[in-house]
């Protein structure tokens, strides 16, 4: 039978100390250990920031980018430039609906589908986003407000994001920026 040779980790084998050894891979365990603290810290800072200046809106939505930036870091939705475009697209969508349209059901409707249209064009796709264009809408925020909260709140995401998935060794974090 043909099975798998399984390398053991002793300190004795010659294998284990030979240059063609590869790292082993990170015990899933510490994977979610590292991913936790990300979101931890991404979200205390977010948080505090959103609390002290009370732009409270920003919180749920980037609470979504945060799980995906710390527990499904490789995809690309995660990336750098799909979670900072994508929620400044949601944004731009927000503003442009509300220049036309008050909180109406269908408007919201319109908010969500030109977020959407807005990131596929600019090659910015982040899911989360569509919460940020919703409540950036219904929350009758001024533009500026909204540009510089998400702006300040996606950029501290991603740096925090960088120092944290690149601290455990089977992580590379961002595969690309832009």
């Amino acid at each position: 039978m043909n099975e798998p040779e399984v390398m053991k980790n002793n300190s004795t084998s010659s294998t284990v100390n030979s240059p063609a050894h590869t790292e082993a891979a990170t015990p899933m365990w510490q994977e979610n250990l590292y991913s936790l603290a990300g979101i931890a810290l991404g979200m205390g800072i977010v948080s505090f920031i959103s609390i002290y200046f009370e732009v409270l809106y920003l919180i749920p939505a980037l609470a979504s980018s945060a799980i995906m930036l710390f527990m499904s870091y490789n995809n690309v939705f995660a990336q750098p430039r799909n979670v900072v475009g994508g929620h400044l697209m949601a944004v731009l969508a927000a503003i442009i609906v509300s220049q036309f349209a008050g909180p109406e059901w269908w408007a919201v409707t319109i908010v969500a589908v030109l977020t959407a249209l807005l990131m596929i064009v600019t090659h910015t796709i982040h899911p989360p986003g569509g919460g940020t264009a919703i409540v950036a809408f219904i929350g009758c925020y001024s533009p500026s407000a909204l540009i510089i909260s998400v702006l300040l709140g996606t950029v501290i995401m991603v740096l925090t994001a960088v120092v944290v998935n690149n601290a455990i060794s089977s992580r590379k974090y961002p595969l690309f920026w832009i």
